[in-house]
């Protein structure tokens, strides 16, 4: 979903209009959940919190400004409901989620998943974050930079910092 198809549900959300919203989460709730996910390292946690910005969408859907980044506003939602979560919780050890293959996935694409789920283990939350929603959520480095509230020159050098202790984790333990 882009910035604009977001824009326009929200607004709809804003009327009243439980299709538009049920639209919405549909289309990102795999998103945010994963966004989550990489920040609190907890999948009953996550999953809570995703709940949670779809209800507060629907709450403040009103007060939303169109400005072709309703995407990036969702995710804001989420980041600040992980950091209101962090305050009143602390963080947990990240917990390894249970991967099940499928009748499709070979036995290497299993072990290519969970390799890439140790290596990320191993860089930081703010990293992980980032690579998180610039390669799971395909957002691009400009809209991290206005989810995270911090300078696109900050968010680009974090993640090609990411990039390459990732590569260098790989090589070395793997």
């Amino acid at each position: 979903m882009d910035q604009q198809t977001a824009d326009k549900l929200i607004i709809s959300v804003a009327r009243g209009d439980m299709k538009a919203l049920e639209a919405l989460y549909n289309a990102m709730y795999r998103e945010i959940y994963g966004y989550l996910l990489s920040m609190l390292g907890n999948t009953h946690a996550a999953e809570d919190l995703a709940q949670d910005t779809f209800i507060r969408v629907y709450k403040y859907a009103p007060k939303f400004i169109p400005s072709g980044c309703g995407k990036s506003w969702v995710y804001k939602i989420a980041g600040r409901l992980a950091l209101t979560y962090f305050r009143n919780n602390g963080k947990y050890d990240m917990e390894i989620p249970e991967y099940v293959p499928t009748d499709v996935d070979s036995e290497e694409q299993v072990v290519d998943s969970q390799v890439v789920a140790e290596a990320m283990r191993k860089i930081s939350d703010e990293e992980r974050q980032i690579i998180s929603l610039h390669a799971l959520s395909g957002l691009t480095l400009s809209e991290i930079a206005d989810i995270l509230n911090k300078p696109l020159g900050t968010v680009k050098w974090k993640h090609a910092q990411a990039i390459k202790k990732l590569r260098n984790i790989l090589r070395d333990d793997f």
